[in-house]
Formats: C-alpha cells, structure tokens, sequence
C-alpha cells in the first residue's frame, strides 16, 4: 500500500503548475560529511548576504570581510577588509578594504562570471561617490566603475545598480556610511529606482522608477502617496530575462516595513506586481525564469515559505515552512536551501533543504549563537548575525555566517554534504 501511494503521489506532483524540474518517487538522502569553521581568530570574517555564490570557480577560495567589531553598525571611516580564505590552509589572506558595508549584506561581493576565478566586484565609497570595485587577483588592481552593484546577470554582461544612498536614509541595517539620497525630500522620485547597467559599454539605464512603482502600488494602497519607497534586493532569474524586486515603506515605528514584490523585463518592459505591497515580502529565490521560493504573510500565517508562479495561481505553500528564512534554490531547481526557526530558549540558528519534488525536508545542522543579541533579540536586530546560507553550484557545501562559541566572534563555517538518491 505505500509503494502505491508513493506512486499516486509521483503522479499528481508530475500534473501541478509546478512540475518543472520534478523526479518520480525517489527518495532523496542527504548527508552532512562535516562542518568546519574555515576563519578564525580575534577579528570577526562574514560575507553577508545569502544566495551569492561565495566560492571561485576553482572552489579552492572563498570571499569574507574582516572586521574589528561585531557590535555596532560601522560608522564613517570605519572600514572593512577584503580578502581571500584559502579552504586548504584556512588562511585568510587581505586583498583590499571597503568603506561600503554592512554586517547584513557586507559590500555586496560577486565573482565576475567572465572571469570566474580571477576577477570579482564589490562596492565601496570613494571620494564621497557611491561605486563599484572590479579587482583583479592577478594584478591586485581596482577598476573603480561609477555606480554601486547590487545583483549580476549570469552572463556577466549586466549589472542591477540601486542608490545605497537613499537605502542608507530609509532603513539603517542596510546602510553604507557616508553616503547620501540625492532625493531626500521627494517620496517617489521620477529619476531614481531600478537601473540596469551594461558592463561592456557602461550604459545606465533606470528601467524602473520610484514614481512608477508608486502609480502602481496607489491603486489599491492610496496612502502610499507620501511614504518615501526604496527597494534594497533585487535579482536577475536563471536566463537573465527578468528581474524581481521588492518596494518598501517604513512604518511610523521606524522598524516594521511594508513590502511588495514586482517583476520587470530586463529591458524595463512589461512590469508586473506578483505580491501586493503589504505582503509582508521579505527573503526570495528565483526557481527557473517563472517560478520562485518568496516568505511573506500567505492565507494568515506569518512569513511562510511559499512557491510562487509570476505567470499563474495557484501559489503553493512549502510544507513545513511557515517562518521566516533566507531561502534560495540550488541550481537544478529541485532544493531549498533555507535557515530558521531562530530558537530563543536554545540560542540557536539552524539550516535546513528541502527537496520540492519529494517534499522531504533535512535539517542540516544547528548553530550555537552564543548570545541572544546575535538572534536580533532586543535593540540589537541591526547587528545580527543571521546564518544567510549558501549553496556551491555543485550541492557539495553550504556556507554560513556564524559565531564562534569560543571567542564570540563571527566566523565563516562550511557544511560539506552529500546528496544520493
């Protein structure tokens, strides 16, 4: 009897809207070789954000900051190493140093994917200018280019550039110190928003506005007219054809946020909202070119996993994942990589996949965080370490941002798996 609902199961799952990528009834097994911490020492080493591929193509290097502090946001002059973890001697080697970061989304590194294992972009303030750093490892050279990078194609011919400045005003976790909104005054600018940046010939273009997202959001949420909005995360999807972001708002508390999430051709055509402004949005995954892993506030319940299709209904929620996480889908489309529940009592952060065609979920492993501050208990949610997983193209590691027991300091930690079927 359980080998035939096993099959009728296979069956149905082939037949939903979300069957790209599927296997039959095969049961998938995961198992954690082991989990090493891969820096050390007094000074705290992060990456920051989730779902970025830190590792070079060889996957003998990975990206970190290095910082003197983990308690406060970095304030002006307050800058950040760059360098390289070399994964066999676990030696960190420093490269160059940033004075654009922050300890939720560091400076925004991207290996060049021309040039995969010798060439990687940062962001940095110089002059007082929001920019980007491309540095070459062979030359250890900066070519500063005048915007700031916020997401590239997977081609490496484009570049989604937002205003850090105008980030920096509106929600301080995110914030770059010493940079500027060059409109401050103005709640939907008209030449402000989305740009797309083309890394060949230099060309900016704003394919989307603050104003347009606006005349958008207005006509269902009228009172949106005099909140000033800012998007902080954008994306490219898996053929580079569109990109998702999300507009949001402050709440007169200062904290709480209100969300949407869009998606707009590459070119600036055919913008769409896919989740309301209200939603509550908050983490996101492209899937393939029309499917996505989003958590936001679904039938009721807060911040749920949920799988989300910009061309149709309906939505589908992930078993078992009604919290909030930092969620991304490896590169066949069949895993969630994710992180949460936070556990207050324990004082623990963990992570977890979950295999969609066979939704079988893993808990991979369970980090100590030592201090509730780390969790974002408190006043001290700025300062966080979240685990902001990340999966190598291959699914043999997952990298996290972690506190060393030990020291209390943040420390980059590598989970080697394997997956078998």
């Amino acid at each position: 009897m359980g080998n035939l609902i096993n099959l009728l199961f296979s069956f149905l799952l082939l037949f939903t809207p979300f069957a790209i990528n599927r296997v039959a009834a095969i049961s998938p097994a995961v198992k954690v070789k082991a989990v090493k911490m891969v820096t050390s020492g007094e000074k705290n080493h992060f990456f920051g954000y989730y779902g970025i591929n830190v590792w070079n193509k060889n996957k003998t290097h990975l990206l970190s900051l290095e910082t003197d502090f983990n308690d406060h946001l970095p304030g002006a002059g307050e800058k950040a190493t760059i360098g390289l973890v070399n994964l066999k001697a676990l030696h960190f080697k420093a490269l160059t140093q940033t004075s654009a970061w922050n300890m939720q989304q560091g400076c925004m590194m991207f290996w060049n994917p021309v040039k995969p294992n010798e060439e990687f972009y940062f962001n940095d303030v110089v002059d007082g200018k929001l920019v980007s750093v491309l540095f070459n490892l062979k030359t250890n050279s900066r070519t500063v280019l005048p915007f700031p990078v916020s997401g590239l194609s997977h081609n490496g011919r484009f570049a989604i550039s937002l205003n850090y400045g105008r980030i920096s005003r509106l929600r301080k976790v995110v914030s770059y110190p010493g940079t500027t909104d060059p409109n401050p005054t103005v709640a939907h600018p008209e030449n402000d928003g989305l740009f797309v940046i083309d890394l060949q010939t230099m060309e900016k273009k704003l394919i989307v506005s603050f104003a347009q997202m606006a005349a958008v959001i207005k006509l269902s949420r009228p009172d949106i007219a005099d909140k000033h909005l800012w998007t902080e995360h954008a994306e490219f999807s898996r053929n580079d054809e569109k990109i998702l972001f999300l507009p949001r708002t402050i709440q007169p508390d200062g904290r709480s946020l209100e969300t949407g999430l869009f998606t707009v051709n590459a070119d600036g055509s055919q913008m769409k909202e896919i989740l309301p402004y209200g939603s509550s949005v908050s983490h996101f995954g492209w899937r393939n070119d029309e499917e996505m892993v989003i958590t936001y506030n679904y039938n009721g319940k807060s911040r749920s996993h949920v799988i989300v299709n910009c061309s149709q209904n309906p939505f589908m929620a992930v078993s078992g994942f009604a919290h909030d996480g930092h969620c991304s889908f490896d590169k066949s489309g069949e895993w969630i990589l994710t992180d949460g529940p936070k556990d207050m009592k324990k004082v623990e952060n963990s992570v977890q996949l979950f295999h969609l065609p066979t939704q079988r979920y893993f808990l991979i492993h369970a980090f100590e965080m030592v201090l509730p501050r780390f969790l974002g208990a408190g006043t001290s949610s700025d300062t966080r370490c979240d685990l902001h997983p990340r999966m190598s193209d291959d699914n043999t590691m997952i990298c996290v941002d972690a506190i060393d027991p030990a020291t209390a300091k943040r420390q980059i930690y590598i989970i080697e798996i394997s997956i078998g079927y």
